[in-house]
């Protein structure tokens, strides 16, 4: 099965929150890489929601502690640690945006006031954020399991289509 520049090249199944899903693995015959079908609300390489892990990270913005701005999170079955590791996420996915994108917002802000200052974006900073990296030729950055890649109009070389942060590469 094909659609434009995609082909069917398999798929895995990762979790969201208790429950498990279908992720599809296309293969760009433009440049050769593989890439999964991520649904708009899973987070990939998490377990967690976009809209519940932007709630918090909000939160976490307006000055919240981690277990009041966590509540919505304690019942679906994250760990303990689930929010600390969602502030550093956030503040990784931040550092790679103003090393790839120096001149997108004043670099003295931090977390979702940079990226609402470089997307224009305030409700989904999670999307926003890894949209303008699509935008700007560059694999999404926010809470994402591979290491940052340019989109190239080279193809992949080697053995392995996937992803150049993939093991194997």
């Amino acid at each position: 099965m094909s659609v434009g520049a995609f082909a069917l090249h398999g798929r895995y199944v990762k979790y969201y929150y208790r429950e498990r899903i279908d992720i599809l693995r296309v293969r760009c015959r433009r440049c050769g890489v593989t890439h999964a079908l991520m649904p708009a609300f899973s987070l990939p390489g998490t377990s967690g929601g976009t809209e519940k892990v932007e709630e918090y990270l909000i939160k976490r913005e307006q000055g919240d502690g981690r277990k009041a701005a966590s509540e919505a999170l304690a019942g679906l079955g994250v760990g303990a640690r689930y929010p600390k590791q969602l502030d550093r996420m956030l503040a990784t996915a931040v550092n790679r945006a103003k090393a790839l994108f120096p001149d997108a917002a004043d670099d003295r802000l931090s977390g979702l006031e940079w990226i609402g200052a470089a997307t224009g974006e305030k409700g989904r900073p999670l999307w926003a954020l890894n949209r303008y990296a699509l935008n700007h030729q560059y694999n999404c950055i926010c809470f994402c399991r591979a290491s940052i890649i340019t989109f190239s109009s080279t193809t992949a070389s080697g053995a392995s289509s996937h992803n150049r942060g993939s093991p194997g590469r």
